[in-house]
């Protein structure tokens, strides 16, 4: 479009953006309003106001309620599915569904009145799915000028983040309130200052306080048993002092003053300053006079078990085996004479970690972490390691403590356990894996034979193909004799001479291929740190020639540095190089990427099972914009002899990849391939790294 022409013809629109361009280009003689020379000056002026608003605006013009939009509020009508449909549209037949909750308010902006909401509900459409999404919007009458309202102005925006952490704040304060009500806490917040303590309902039936008394520290004071008065005073001096942080937690008796009532409760609270002068002390207060009657029950039980435990001594000391009991808590408080007499150890030395002293090294953390399991979930612990005895000799125990429970709640009371020698049995078992060891050399030995019998297939292997070499490095030396001497006079027969080399050309490369495969299949040499950058750029030089010819590009990335055999690696990359040059499109230069990245096991494909598992892998990926090959050839071109083409299309022995694939096995990793007729290639390698 002619800006010019839009600035002087419709020059209310030139700086209404995108939509400005719509207006202008948009056949409005299918609307009520007519052309737009036929409109109104109001309206010019309204659309030349609102257009370049940044907030998004929409007007509805006339008796049909025409729909103008700006560029702001386009992306949000976007999301509702309707525009650029939108634009000149009437309201009811747009906002079909919103209709019955838009029209009374357009009808009330037609009558002079001016409204808005900051949540209104409106859902819109992200990422292809509808969601419930929030507004605030205000609507204004537009007059036109007659003075008469000929329109309806909307501004909004989107308040769907603020309405959510509104409701998160609510959600949050609720469970707050859940949370105190459910913990049965009383609450309270004191006033520095005043001395005034503001507390909750439950904190005021404590202290037997009704709603219309104030709460002063002095009053507070009073409901305190006098022997924790002190204490607390002392506690909140310290709250209040900027160097304590403001942490307040203490535990004291309070008393209802009516009904006499005592209860011993925990107060936490948190001091807050401003300019080094503490404004707001607030905190819990928490009932625990339960807990501090159960424990005190509990420490009598215990009392009176301990009492039990010391006759249990008398009956212990003469078994077997080591008898000792621990507290729930798991601090030992018992031990029998038979454990001081294998241990050399004595009661205090026994006590707390002493006990590990003669415990094994070796056994020493899985020993801890079993018992710490056992504490944390009552279960009954049971475990073998070994002790050092008094005279120094370490042997196997067998340990096992089960919890003594409180019949009524359930509640470990103590830790019985034992420990058993079973060194004797365990020496015998020793004796079994020594066998089992004993077997596994004898294995080590078989597989030593084998690799020995590899070597020697190997050294046929080399000797076979040399034999067969020698008579057709003759028939080649013999074949170029008759033709250079004899080719004149053999006519017809040149033919045959031809193809009698060409199938001991052929046959002599078949030979060295499988050469290479036996020796790749057999032999294992030393391996050793290996630079891939290296390897590709020797095997790019060696194929410099058919580079050149093919007018081929290799894009190498940075490669990394691997275990394994030079030589292997160097046939596994120019196997599948060679191939990418050999099967390029015809008239199509080849393109060769090559690169590499480091990932872990979990990122291999699940369907590829590595034969020695690693931590991390070398991912190479080799892909070229070759003639490819349908995917359900896969499991075939990895076999020896197998080929997809005629050797009349493509020359080779079929050999190539069954190398590839038997390098990569020989180094611990994988391959695979995708490919699609005609879109190239791609090998995947994946190297222990």
């Amino acid at each position: 479009m002619n800006d010019t022409f839009l600035t002087d013809t419709y020059s209310f629109l030139a700086d209404g953006g995108h939509m400005g361009v719509l207006i202008r280009e948009k056949d409005w003689t299918t609307t009520s309003l007519g052309a737009i020379d036929q409109w109104p000056q109001s309206l010019k002026t309204t659309l030349s106001t609102f257009l370049p608003s940044r907030f998004p605006v929409v007007l509805f013009w006339g008796p049909d309620l025409i729909q103008f939009y700006n560029n702001a509020a386009a992306s949000t009508i976007q999301m509702a599915g309707r525009h650029p449909a939108g634009l000149g549209q009437r309201a009811d037949e747009c906002w079909t569904s919103l209709w019955p909750t838009v029209q009374p308010l357009i009808a009330d902006a037609l009558q002079g009145k001016t409204g808005g909401d900051d949540k209104q509900l409106i859902p819109v459409v992200r990422d292809g799915q509808q969601v419930d999404a929030y507004w605030a919007y205000s609507y204004s009458p537009v007059r036109d000028e007659t003075g008469r309202i000929a329109g309806v102005l909307v501004a909004f925006t989107e308040t769907t983040h603020t309405v959510a952490v509104v409701k998160r704040y609510q959600e949050q304060e609720e469970k707050l309130r859940f949370a105190i009500n459910a913990a049965e806490l009383g609450t309270w917040n004191f006033d520095p200052i005043t001395e005034i303590i503001d507390g909750n309902q439950r904190l005021r039936s404590w202290i037997g306080q009704p709603d219309d008394v104030l709460l002063t520290r002095a009053l507070i004071r009073q409901t305190i048993i006098p022997d924790d008065r002190q204490r607390i005073s002392d506690a909140i001096a310290f709250a209040l002092n900027p160097v304590s942080g403001g942490q307040y937690d203490i535990i004291y008796r309070i008393i209802n003053p009516t009904t006499q009532e005592q209860r011993t409760v925990r107060a936490r609270g948190q001091a807050h300053f401003r300019n080094g002068i503490a404004h707001r002390f607030s905190g819990t207060l928490q009932d625990i006079t339960a807990e501090i009657t159960a424990q005190q029950q509990l420490e009598k039980a215990n009392e009176d078990l301990l009492d039990q435990i010391r006759r249990f001594a008398f009956v212990t000391d003469f078994m077997p085996q080591m008898v000792w009991s621990t507290l729930p808590d798991g601090r030992q408080d018992f031990f029998n004479q038979r454990w001081f007499d294998f241990t050399g150890l004595t009661h205090e030395g026994s006590v707390g970690r002493g006990w590990a002293s003669v415990l094994h090294p070796d056994d020493f953390d899985r020993s801890i972490e079993a018992w710490r399991s056992s504490m944390q979930t009552g279960d009954p612990y049971e475990i073998e390691y070994r002790m050092k005895r008094h005279d120094g000799q370490y042997r196997w125990l067998l340990v096992r403590a089960l919890p003594l429970r409180d019949e009524t709640d359930n509640r470990i009371l103590r830790w019985f356990g034992t420990c058993t020698d079973i060194h004797d049995q365990k020496t015998l078992s020793a004796s079994l894996e020594q066998q089992v060891e004993e077997r596994t050399s004898a294995l080590q030995l078989a597989n030593l034979d084998l690799k020995r019998s590899n070597e020697n297939l190997e050294r046929f292997a080399y000797v076979a193909s040399h034999d067969l070499q020698e008579p057709l490095r003759k028939i080649q030396s013999f074949g170029d004799i008759l033709k250079s001497t004899y080719g004149d006079q053999l006519s017809d027969g040149l033919s045959y001479l031809d193809r009698m080399q060409g199938a001991a050309g052929r046959m002599s490369v078949l030979i060295k291929d499988l050469l290479s495969f036996s020796r790749i299949s057999t032999q294992r040499e030393s391996f050793r740190s290996i630079p891939l950058q290296r390897v590709v750029a020797d095997v790019e030089s060696d194929l410099e020639l058919i580079i050149q010819e093919t007018s081929a590009r290799l894009d190498v990335g940075p490669l990394p540095t691997v275990v394994g055999d030079e030589g292997q690696l160097d046939q596994l990359f120019m196997n599948l190089i060679s191939n990418a040059l050999k099967f390029h499109q015809a008239g199509q230069p080849p393109r060769i990427t090559i690169r590499s990245e480091r990932i872990s096991a979990a990122e291999i494909p699940t369907q590829l099972t590595p034969p020695r598992p690693a931590r991390h892998y070398h991912q190479l990926t080799v892909a070229d914009n070759g003639i490819g090959f349908d995917e359900k050839y896969v499991d075939r071109i990895f076999q020896v002899f197998q080929r997809l083409h005629s050797r009349n299309q493509y020359s080779g022995t079929g050999i190539g990849l069954a190398i590839v694939q038997k390098v990569v096995e020989n180094h611990g990793g994988l391959i695979s391939v995708a490919s699609q007729p005609g879109q190239g290639t791609t090998f995947t390698v994946y190297l222990p790294g």
